[in-house]
């Protein structure tokens, strides 16, 4: 039985599929995955059309019938979800061992949070054990949010804070372009941080 992962946001922006592609090369280490971009920007499958190694697929209506044919061939699957509310965005909550919902650190991007939080606890209704996480993405360097971030969002029982951050930096952008994960790049602190999450998540 594979090991599904959701990554998704109602806003867009977050750097939610610069965080699905680095996560799916991470996957790939681990086991057999597969990358199923549910966007319809179709930004991770382009992404992943760049390479031999990392398999990806559109699906953009029926994922629970998609999901079931491939529970049992793969280890991991990684869903990157729009950034709007969908029949695919809650279909992948009922599934999802693991939702992981990017967030910058400002109050514009915090505020849906309620919105998300919401839908995770209708999710757990069916699925009981789905573990929802917040991850703090795109942090500017230098800046006071951060502190206030975490403060908002530990007002929220549904969802875990992830120790790790990862801040706003060009490596990011760079990897995105040329179809890598900053893992794969030189030594950077994207890299790092990415290492670290890694760690944290599995």
């Amino acid at each position: 039985m594979a090991k599904i992962i959701c990554v998704a946001n109602r806003k867009g922006g977050v750097g939610k599929t610069t965080l699905a592609t680095n996560l799916a090369v991470a996957l790939n280490t681990k086991g057999k995955s597969i990358l199923i971009d549910a966007d319809e920007q179709q930004s991770a499958f382009k992404w992943a059309n760049q390479r031999e190694d990392i398999e990806c697929i559109t699906v953009h209506s029926d994922l629970l019938e998609k999901l079931e044919k491939l529970d049992k061939e793969y280890e991991y699957i990684l869903i990157d979800v729009a950034g709007r509310d969908s029949t695919i965005f809650r279909e992948a909550l009922l599934v999802s061992d693991t939702l992981i919902v990017p967030t910058q650190p400002s109050l514009l991007d915090l505020e849906v949070l309620d919105y998300m939080q919401k839908k995770v606890k209708t999710a757990k209704q069916t699925n009981e054990n789905l573990k929802a996480y917040v991850l703090i993405n795109r942090a500017a360097v230098r800046t006071t949010e951060l502190k206030d971030a975490i403060e908002f969002i530990a007002e929220f029982d549904q969802f875990k804070l992830l120790k790790t951050v990862l801040f706003e930096r060009k490596q990011f952008r760079d990897a995105i372009v040329e179809s890598k994960s900053v893992t794969e790049m030189n030594a950077s602190k994207a890299k790092d941080e990415l290492n670290q999450l890694i760690i944290e998540l599995l």
